[in-house]
């Protein structure tokens, strides 16, 4: 195909060559809709030293697409033993039939199954793994990919839970074995910087808003904050080590263990400041102060606000003045107090009277209202209706001056069915307002007509 002009058939088809195998089912990728949903079922016969695997995938119907036809689905599997090593080299089960069983042979121990591998294939997977093979999993897969999956899905049925506790006001509290687990991990210092900082960030809050069935951004966000202070609690001794093993002095480098090795640190560093840990927060600020790139600085930053610190506002001012003439820069300046557990509406109000400050640009008014909407779901949905009245009037005031961009930001509240009844029935009543206005742009009248409607 050298000077051709090729498509995505043409790929596939040399793939199929290269390979000599058949791919004709495997262009159902490409025809048919949806992500398919694969099924796991496991037994292990102690006798007969199998371990099997059943599979089954169905895909959602989905606009003039009911019946999907099977896809051609690798699956790559690994098993793991007691003592956390591979029973068996990892292998790819190519699913093509609706149910498909498959058997391991000599697995002379139950094993915890690793599914999905590498992430094999864009499928949605559906195991129950128990809380010990999760457990299990996240201390010793030899694949990162479902080893972080696990990490994450441990996380987020706690964070669930939690919630669950604020809503009915029970009280708080995170268990013994899964703190352990996170040190576990935290201190293994033969993993690379960059994958113990991937594995231990947990879920954000609009990850948890999706699981559950009526959104309460309130609960959702006491319930992770819990979650983060008693990491830095428990683990205090521990993040304060990592930040010290994975300092980087001297000149900035941008070479992947640099970046992993700050990007751990200044994770250990946000946990000590949920926990509002004075060893943290002075670390903050004598990061602040004295770190040679943005990335340092920012995250410094970001701890200093998000706890709410004593040097948070001269650190800001201090901020602003280095880089007042950097556009971009303080673009991320706006952002990072837009997204401040501590920023309501007036002090979103007060930030927008900044000389810098201008609704006019896109992009600031993007770094300050948009991410107080979207990425500060706390305060923007603070239960006396204020973040849905100031989403209103900047959505209006938008129309006026951008109709994209007010339509970007009115997507906000296009879900406001989801959200428990108390905070439904005020986002409905900001919808209709802008929805009422006689001026009102095509693209924002469609975006709010079909949240109304939907």
């Amino acid at each position: 195909h050298d000077g051709q002009a090729v498509e995505c058939d043409d790929f596939r088809a040399a793939m199929a060559d290269a390979n000599q195998r058949d791919l004709g089912q495997f262009e159902r990728w490409y025809s048919q809709a949806g992500t398919p949903v694969v099924t796991a079922a496991t037994h292990y016969d102690s006798g007969a030293s199998t371990f099997s695997i059943t599979l089954s995938q169905h895909c959602p119907a989905t606009p003039g697409q009911d019946k999907k036809l099977p896809f051609h689905i690798p699956v790559a599997v690994g098993l793991l033993g007691a003592d956390g090593r591979d029973l068996v080299p990892t292998r790819v089960l190519e699913l093509r039939k609706e149910k498909e069983t498959f058997i391991f042979e000599g697995v002379k121990e139950t094993p915890t199954p690793s599914i999905l591998r590498d992430f094999s294939a864009p499928v949605v997977l559906d195991y129950p793994y128990t809380d010990a093979e999760l457990l299990h999993l996240f201390s010793h897969d030899s694949d990162a990919v479902n080893r972080w999956e696990a990490g994450q899905r441990l996380a987020m049925g706690r964070l669930l839970t939690l919630t669950d506790a604020v809503a009915g006001g029970a009280p708080l509290a995170l268990d013994d074995t899964f703190v352990e687990a996170w040190r576990k991990t935290l201190c293994d210092d033969t993993l690379d910087p960059a994958f113990r900082e991937q594995a231990l960030m947990l879920p954000s809050e609009t990850m948890i808003a999706e699981q559950v069935r009526a959104v309460d951004p309130q609960a959702i966000h006491v319930a992770r904050q819990f979650m983060r202070a008693t990491i830095g609690t428990r683990l205090r001794r521990e993040l304060l080590a990592q930040i010290d093993a994975n300092a980087t002095p001297g000149p900035y480098s941008p070479d992947a263990l640099s970046a992993g090795r700050r990007g751990l640190k200044n994770l250990a560093l946000s946990f000590l400041a949920a926990a509002i840990d004075a060893a943290g927060l002075e670390r903050a600020q004598v990061q602040f102060d004295h770190a040679g790139n943005m990335t340092d600085r920012v995250a410094a930053l970001a701890a200093l606000i998000h706890a709410d610190a004593p040097g948070a506002g001269k650190a800001l001012a201090h901020f602003y003045q280095d880089f007042e003439h950097e556009a971009l820069v303080i673009d991320k300046w706006f952002a990072m107090q837009g997204a401040s557990p501590a920023t309501d509406v007036a002090s979103v109000r007060a930030l927008m009277a900044h000389p810098a400050f201008n609704v006019k640009n896109p992009n600031r008014a993007r770094s300050l209202i948009f991410t107080y909407c979207v990425g500060n779901p706390a305060q923007f949905h603070a239960r006396d209706g204020s973040g849905y009245a100031f989403w209103a009037e900047q959505v209006i005031a938008l129309n006026a001056l951008n109709p994209q961009v007010a339509a970007r930001l009115a997507r906000s509240l296009d879900r406001w069915r989801r959200y428990v009844p108390a905070l439904q029935a005020q986002m409905k009543r900001a919808l209709e307002q802008v929805a009422a206005q006689d001026k009102l742009s095509n693209d924002v009248r469609e975006v709010v007509s079909k949240a109304l409607s939907n």
